[in-house]
């Protein structure tokens, strides 16, 4: 708790809230390299032969890129939609960015595991939900 006491820490969240072309240029550039090391790791390896940890930075990119292009799509949608408070729309989107991210990289994961079962993907689709109003409800 002692980090939020900081100036420089409380200075940095002030700046960031105050300049919302960062944030997205931030996402953007992030889902960019994202997207860059996605399509590395497809073109570039054999997965039948590669390591653990090539496996690793398959998935992980895969979270990024998802996290990132559905931070962007939410914001874009609810920026347009409704001209609301920038910071609250962010939030959202990037609350249910992550909670799509964690879906796509669960099924991608199941899949490869050949434990992809209608049952198991609307099991992951109801814990989600259950989440997401529960995330809903605390806020």
């Amino acid at each position: 708790m002692e980090i939020w006491n900081k100036p420089c820490v409380k200075c940095v969240i002030i700046k960031m809230l105050k300049v919302p072309r960062q944030q997205v240029i931030l996402v953007s550039a992030s889902t960019i390299l994202a997207l860059f090391s996605l399509g590395s790791i497809v073109n570039f390896t054999n997965p039948f032969e590669s390591s653990w940890i090539t496996i690793l930075f398959f998935y992980l990119s895969l979270f990024i890129f998802c996290l990132g292009f559905f931070t962007l799509l939410g914001l874009g949608l609810r920026q347009w939609s409704r001209q609301g408070i920038y910071i609250t729309n962010l939030s959202n989107s990037f609350r249910q960015a992550a909670l799509i991210s964690i879906f796509v990289t669960s099924s991608f994961l199941l899949s490869a595991l050949n434990l992809a079962f209608w049952w198991v993907s609307i099991s992951l689709i109801l814990f989600l939900l259950f989440v997401e109003i529960f995330l809903n409800l605390k806020s």
